[in-house]
């Protein structure tokens, strides 16, 4: 029997960032996640979610990001939902240029590559007009 899906649906405003912590870290406490688990997801959705609600839409509509969190075979799968404009992260955001010195280092343009480095696998999809982020977090050794 598999464990039980936490589901997060968030409005594209950036005030909903605060129920993603209020939500994940009961939820994983419940279920014995890893701490590690909980600390990479909480700054990985927090990254990728501020970039849907600030680069993703070219209107002021309001739209649905959709989380979903499983547990398969001792890893945590998460995937992100959005209907805003196809982007890749993991691919489309650039490199940052981490030998450069920090006052010559352009503001922002971190984020992604921190996700890149806390989550163990990362993966991008456009399916039926959605972008759809994976990522995925192994059991701690």
């Amino acid at each position: 029997m598999s464990a039980p899906a936490l589901v997060l649906t968030l409005k594209n405003d950036l005030s909903e960032l605060a129920r993603i912590a209020e939500e994940i870290g009961p939820h994983g406490e419940s279920r014995g996640w890893p701490a590690k688990w909980v600390m990479n997801l909480n700054l990985s959705l927090d990254e990728l979610i501020t970039n849907i609600v600030s680069y993703g839409y070219r209107d002021s509509d309001e739209h649905e990001i959709r989380v979903t969190m499983t547990e398969q075979s001792g890893s945590l799968v998460v995937v992100l939902e959005d209907d805003g404009l196809a982007f890749d992260p993991f691919t489309d955001a650039p490199e940052p240029d981490l030998e450069a010195d920090v006052e010559e280092r352009p503001i922002g343009g971190l984020g992604v590559y921190l996700v890149k480095t806390l989550m163990d696998e990362v993966a991008y999809e456009r399916l039926d007009g959605r972008n759809r982020i994976t990522l995925i977090q192994r059991t701690p050794e």
